[in-house]
């Protein structure tokens, strides 16, 4: 028999694997460069157009419900998620007005008046926090920060966050770091001259 004009299997089965995979890359690189590129700036926009809504919507309801401590404190902290610390200010101020004491909230209006750089005022809320509640762990936490980065009381920070520690010894800063290595590492480094 004359095999001149055939093909052996495993040649085949070759050719037909290696097509198969030149076929299913052929098609990743069409798709790649012939898909849409998608706007990063479509996903902010989304985003803010959707915390916009939101805040629109607490509003209406503080408009609504003017008693609501809720509905405040709720608005209090879209602005403060948004970073407009002085509707934040006066959301949060709202609320502590219908539900005095509520240490949460204070703490919270305490950051808000530490970025709207009224650093005496934040002070003054946290440590009615920790009269309240001495062992309150995001006052102290943030008393320390008002003192290091707003009065730039570098020694009073430390005790802040060394009795934070006493009183919590995991505690952590948001960032996820241990206060005590923080503290380590503010003691380690020379305090700036003025």
């Amino acid at each position: 028999m004359d095999t001149a004009g055939y093909v052996k299997k495993q040649t085949l089965y070759l050719a037909m694997v290696a097509a198969l995979i030149i076929g299913f890359l052929g098609g990743v690189v069409y798709s790649v460069y012939r898909a849409p590129v998608a706007d990063p700036h479509d996903h902010d926009t989304a985003n803010r157009q959707e915390t916009a809504a939101a805040i629109a919507s607490l509003e209406q309801a503080t408009r609504d419900n003017p008693k609501e401590v809720q509905a405040w404190v709720q608005l209090g902290h879209a602005y403060f998620d948004t970073g407009q610390a002085k509707q934040a200010i006066a959301a949060y101020t709202t609320a502590l007005g219908l539900k005095p004491d509520d240490v949460n909230v204070m703490t919270d209006l305490g950051v808000m008046y530490h970025e709207d750089k009224q650093h005496r005022k934040a002070l003054e809320l946290f440590d009615q926090v920790l009269k309240l509640d001495p062992a309150h762990e995001q006052a102290r936490f943030n008393k320390g920060v008002v003192l290091l980065t707003g009065l730039n009381d570098r020694p009073g920070a430390l005790a802040e966050w060394k009795e934070l520690v006493r009183r919590h010894p995991m505690a952590a800063a948001p960032s996820g770091r241990m206060v005590g290595d923080l503290i380590d590492e503010l003691e380690k480094t020379p305090a700036a001259k003025p």
